[in-house]
């Protein structure tokens, strides 16, 4: 009794015993360029202009995409700001005022909160750019420091966040 070669896939092996596999990508393209239009869409990096400070010195970036002004938090050398107001204190790039049991700078939380209490009131609370936060922190400003200011933003409602850059 004989059997005729198989291939690995099951199917009859062709006269020189490798297997005959077809794969048609068409329709596997397809979806990938679905997918990479989509995150490119998503992922698209917006731009703004904002006033001119001396104290702080943003990293440079090439987007060529418009944003609509929003609450703007700067990290300078030795402030972080909410709309030009100082509400902590830096030094060396380092936070110096304590941060509370939850990792969040307790001025800072306050008049986030406040400030989203008042666009709830006020009904600007709506739209694509609500719940959003315009991030311009100094090029030497600790990673720790971003990192605070974000969890802050964060617990206070604050989930859409943006960082400045300076457009080449």
């Amino acid at each position: 009794m004989s059997f005729g070669k198989r291939s690995v896939f099951g199917g009859q092996a062709s006269g020189g015993g490798t297997p005959v596999v077809a794969l048609n990508l068409t329709a596997l393209m397809d979806i990938l360029s679905n997918l990479l239009f989509f995150l490119l869409a998503a992922y698209a990096a917006q731009a703004t202009e904002v006033e001119d400070k001396s104290e702080l010195r943003l990293p440079s970036s090439t987007s060529q995409v418009r944003l609509q002004l929003q609450l703007t938090i700067s990290i300078t050398k030795n402030s972080i700001q909410v709309a030009d107001v100082p509400l902590a204190r830096v030094a060396k790039g380092l936070l110096v005022d304590p941060v509370d049991e939850y990792g969040r700078i307790p001025a800072l939380f306050a008049k986030l909160v406040s400030t989203r209490e008042k666009h709830a009131r006020s009904g600007q609370d709506q739209g694509p750019e609500a719940g959003g936060i315009l991030l311009l922190a100094d090029k030497d400003t600790d990673s720790e420091v971003v990192s605070k200011v974000l969890k802050t933003a964060g617990s206070a409602g604050f989930v859409n966040i943006r960082f400045g850059v300076i457009a080449q």
